[in-house]
């Protein structure tokens, strides 16, 4: 295989950051020539910059050696994010929001050993430094007492790491499972300034017929943290691949839960269609999961199949929510 490189535009609009515009960068390469069961290592570039003067810029490098025994990952970036913060709980539906400024430079390396058929095992550090200021909306009389509010902290912690991974491709899967589990432990221990810890499940499923033209896929997902969790840290919709549609952190909670289901549609030469729904939820915990934010998502979007022998897409969605919108651009699936 060739190195292959793609690059797109992202373009972007949601209400919490605004218009943005980012540039995405990829390329996918296989330097041990003689193991053709790897799948191709890839490093990708992500820059952005929005009209409410938010910036980003993110690196990933990911590895695959011995016949796919061995994996490993490297995710450096930071940036600044100015943007609304709703609360946690029942405060996300009181009907008013605070200006949030945030911060922070990440740096994570992680590896994992294949230990069982398809499953790894492994563990990852996570150093994260954030700055983060809620201020009072302005030119308000009535802000409430408690703001402004500035922290400054440093987050240092390990997490151990498992995976099942059956897929036939990890840019676009059509058959097989993704079922990664991933836990966080963050303590002065280690050199941070507080403690605490969070755990996420994701259990992808794929399903194609008709030479790979008309796949399904399903996911179900699942995280938790505890509740000394910084509360702009809190598991939240509009972080991921689960209820496109909402703003970033429109909802957060100590529990967030969501399951949806993509139809992909390779229709003609290397372009396809989606369509795609899902429910979520967030709540206070296992507990109060009764009494947790039901969050609905659709939407839909188009494919274009740019590395056809690495199944390597880019995409674009349109998700919607239940008070919101936004488009989505990327390379790869969104999951």
């Amino acid at each position: 295989m060739k190195p292959k490189f793609v690059a797109i535009p992202v373009p972007t609009y949601n209400p919490q950051l605004e218009f943005s515009l980012g540039v995405m960068g990829m390329l996918a390469y296989r330097p041990i020539k003689k193991d053709k069961v790897s799948p191709p290592w890839s490093s990708a570039v992500f820059a952005m910059y929005t009209t409410n003067n938010s910036f980003a810029m993110f690196t990933r490098h990911e590895a695959f050696w011995d016949r796919d025994n061995n994996r490993a990952e490297l995710t450096f970036g930071g940036g600044k994010f100015n943007s609304t913060f709703y609360g946690t709980g029942d405060q996300n539906t009181a009907g008013f929001g605070l200006p949030l400024s945030s911060a922070g430079v990440m740096f994570q390396p992680q590896y994992m050993r294949r230990v069982w058929n398809r499953l790894y095992l492994g563990a990852r550090y996570r150093m994260f430094w954030n700055e983060a200021v809620l201020s009072p909306p302005p030119d308000d009389p009535d802000a409430p007492d408690f703001v402004p509010i500035e922290t400054n902290l440093l987050h240092s912690g390990f997490g151990a790491v498992a995976t099942f991974d059956s897929r036939d491709n990890r840019f676009s899967p059509t058959e097989g499972f993704y079922v990664p589990l991933n836990s966080m432990f963050f303590s002065t221990a280690f050199g941070g300034d507080d403690n605490f810890a969070n755990m996420d499940l994701a259990i992808n499923y794929y399903h194609s017929w008709f030479q790979k033209k008309l796949i399904l896929a399903t996911r179900g997902f699942f995280t938790i943290a505890t509740a000394d969790t910084p509360a702009h840290m809190k598991p939240g919709v509009g972080m991921g691949a689960d209820l496109r549609g909402y703003a970033y952190g429109r909802y957060r909670n100590n529990l967030f839960m969501a399951t949806q289901a993509e139809l992909r549609w390779y229709f003609w030469w290397k372009f396809g269609a989606v369509t795609w729904a899902g429910i979520g939820s967030t709540a206070a915990g296992l507990d109060q999961l009764g009494n947790g934010t039901v969050l609905p998502s659709y939407g839909w979007g188009l494919r274009f199949l740019a590395f056809e022998e690495e199944r390597l897409v880019i995409r674009v969605d349109y998700g919607r929510g239940d008070e919101e919108s936004q488009f989505y651009f990327s390379v790869s699936e969104a999951f």
